[in-house]
């Protein structure tokens, strides 16, 4: 597995700033550097899964660099144009990393590559991000095995699912979805260290 630099999986943040902040020769124990708490909401149409829509808020040390990088007027609040920065020097880049986001159809990772409706703001002074990553096509979780993960392969970032509000379903009548988090033990990351969390689907959709 390649190494990264800061700059390629955090372009969350402005490279300049960060790469003095951590270097990438660092002993096994020093990662990761970035927390995110997430939400992921499940998105269909039709009865069948079309999306996985995010919301991450990041821990406050890190959020302070994009912050104070990209809210140019210092008001407290990302206009257009610093959310289009914020997209375009500090976010895309992790489009070579599926934006941390991994979907599983019966075991078999789905290519995921494309992001919609990305926006960025600030609440009570932390970093929140929001954004879909549409699936390649549409999929009937009534007949086939659907299990979501959202994790950094190298753990520089950690991604923890919010404690009291994990997972949310869209375009799905009430209790049409019901899900269960766990270890995935098949796929360790992190040198077999870590075993992320897998969101698995049970739906009756069909």
């Amino acid at each position: 597995m390649a190494c990264r630099t800061w700059a390629q999986i955090a372009p969350i943040a402005t490279a300049g700033a960060l790469l003095a902040l951590v270097g990438r020769a660092e002993p096994v124990a020093a990662h990761p550097h970035v927390w995110i708490d997430a939400v992921v909401t499940f998105v269909f149409e039709d009865g069948h899964l079309v999306g996985l829509r995010h919301h991450w808020r990041f821990d406050e040390f890190f959020g302070s660099f994009v912050i104070e990088e990209h809210d140019v007027d210092g008001d407290g609040a990302f206009d257009a144009a610093e959310v289009s920065a914020i997209r375009d020097a500090a976010f895309s880049n992790l489009r070579e990393y599926d934006y941390f986001t991994h979907v599983r159809r019966d075991g078999d990772k789905l290519p995921l590559d494309e992001v919609s409706s990305f926006t960025a703001r600030i609440e009570d002074e932390i970093l929140v991000y929001e954004f879909t990553m549409p699936l390649p096509e549409p999929v009937d979780p009534g007949k086939s095995a659907i299990a979501a993960s959202v994790y950094d392969v190298e753990y520089y970032v950690e991604v923890l699912l919010d404690q009291y509000d994990p997972v949310r379903f869209e375009g799905i009548p009430s209790g049409g979805c019901t899900y269960e988090i766990r270890e995935d033990a098949e796929n360790p990351i992190y040198y077999g260290m870590v075993y992320p969390l897998a969101i698995t689907l049970s739906c009756a959709t069909s």
